[in-house]
């Protein structure tokens, strides 16, 4: 509950909610289905940011604090302005003071938003900066001085620069996995909120949102949003039991899963084309691809998989009143073995080693410098398979690991080329630093940002 200063009395949360519509076409790291958690945040946010307060939420991997405030942030308020970073363990004081010089200059020693404005500084993982040899975060140091003192000095005239009608709002998860503890002096700047993990309730009303969104935006309604429900409980389900069941060892270590895993199963089902959606049988093929690409594909054993397909099973027939078949099992969706490169299931092989052989031939064709001979078995269409989907993903990011002569890089440059990307490697010597590493970057960066 809140106050309600104009009735005087205290209302619920849910008052405030707004009905949640989604938009074909907007980006899927965008989209925020309202809560009443999110509605609280934010009207704490929004309540604390007008009356010059500092903000930190803090929180696990993937429980939406950044969403939240750039969601705030993203609505026209006539008064604010804002400007965003990102720390991370490479950031320094002097990334942190180039951000804070942005602001106009107010007077002798003062610097701040223009007239009439307010300025929010956004930093996200703030305790993300590693530690210097005594023990500090530079970065963090710079942020405390700059709230604690209300400025910061002048790294030419030596002399301090006061910074005006502005405040800062941080985000950070807990330490561990790369993230460093944070000095108190700085975090007793802010006003802390600890935002929860997300209730299996909650969780359901949100990707059930967008799935329900995403299937009644089908220029042929075929009914299938009655199954956004059951398949997003099956899901979360299958989530919550992998958190409980599948903990990390040194022998697994990668085994930690987060909300953003199960982000990416109804990111994946909003890849296919509505054409393609036909009806239920697809659209459970589809959720079932999605679930064994984000989850299965972590698993390292045949006695994890196993336990996963049983799972699954349970959940399809509980939830979706479909028996399991053996043949759920190697399903694979993907762009590649259509000209139109569309995102469908893979039905017919030889049609589809027949597009393969073409596309080599091709590749071969365009790169006489890096020629490749590949035998297309299933391992490998797999793996293609696999590659592609990520790559067409918006933030999709692939870690790709195998012993060597595995095929990980001819993997890599096929998929790449089928999705028409370029691709851009890094030859590692034994004289490879830093310093050629930023090289690599800047020509990485100038190649997409400036030549194409």
């Amino acid at each position: 509950y809140y106050v309600n200063i104009q009735k005087t009395q205290f209302c619920s949360w849910k008052d405030l909610l707004k009905e949640f519509k989604y938009f074909p076409g907007m980006s899927y790291f965008k989209i925020l289905v309202p809560t009443t958690d999110t509605v609280k945040y934010t009207f704490l946010l929004d309540l604390l940011i007008k009356a010059q307060y500092n903000v930190l939420y803090l929180g696990e991997t993937g429980v939406g604090k950044s969403v939240i405030v750039q969601d705030f942030l993203s609505h026209d308020h006539e008064e604010l302005l804002n400007k965003y970073m990102n720390f991370s363990a490479k950031t320094t004081a002097n990334n942190l003071q180039d951000l804070l010089e942005t602001l106009q200059k107010k007077g002798r020693g003062k610097i701040g938003p223009p007239s009439g404005k307010k300025m929010v500084f956004f930093i996200d993982d703030v305790n993300m900066p590693q530690l210097d040899r005594f023990g500090s975060q530079p970065p963090c140091e710079l942020l405390r001085q700059a709230i604690d003192q209300g400025g910061f000095y002048d790294l030419k005239k030596l002399d301090i620069k006061y910074i005006t009608s502005s405040c800062f709002v941080a985000a950070c998860a807990p330490p561990g996995g790369g993230r460093n503890e944070v000095s108190p002096r700085l975090f007793r700047q802010f006003n802390m909120f600890w935002i929860p993990n997300l209730s299996e309730r909650s969780m359901e009303t949100i990707f059930s949102s967008i799935l329900k969104g995403f299937l009644e935006s089908s220029p042929k309604p075929a009914g299938l949003e009655l199954f956004s429900g059951p398949i997003v409980r099956a899901s979360v389900e299958i989530y919550t039991k992998i958190i409980k069941e599948l903990l990390p060892t040194p022998a697994k270590s990668h085994y930690t899963f987060n909300l953003r895993d199960l982000s990416k199963v109804i990111q994946g089902i909003l890849g296919i084309n509505y054409e393609y959606l036909t009806d239920k049988n697809i659209l459970v093929k589809l959720w079932l691809h999605e679930t064994f690409r984000v989850f299965r594909d972590r698993l390292v054993n045949d006695k994890d998989t196993d336990w996963f397909n049983d799972q699954v099973s349970e959940k399809l027939k509980e939830y979706l009143q479909m028996e399991w078949e053996e043949q759920y099992k190697d399903i694979l969706f993907a762009h590649y073995h259509t000209e139109e490169e569309t995102y469908e299931e893979i039905q017919d092989e030889n049609a589809m080693l027949n597009t393969l052989s073409s596309k080599l031939e091709q590749y071969n064709a365009d790169e006489p410098g890096a020629k490749m001979n590949l035998v297309f078995f299933k391992d490998a269409i797999g793996h293609l398979a696999r590659i592609s989907r990520i790559i067409h993903q918006q933030r999709g990011n692939a870690l790709l690991v195998g012993p060597g002569g595995s095929g990980r890089q001819s993997m890599a440059r096929m998929a790449s080329y089928m999705a028409r990307f370029q691709t851009f490697g890094i030859k590692i010597s034994k004289d490879y630093r830093e310093k050629e590493f930023h090289e690599d970057i800047a020509t990485l960066l100038k190649k997409v940002g400036v030549e194409d």
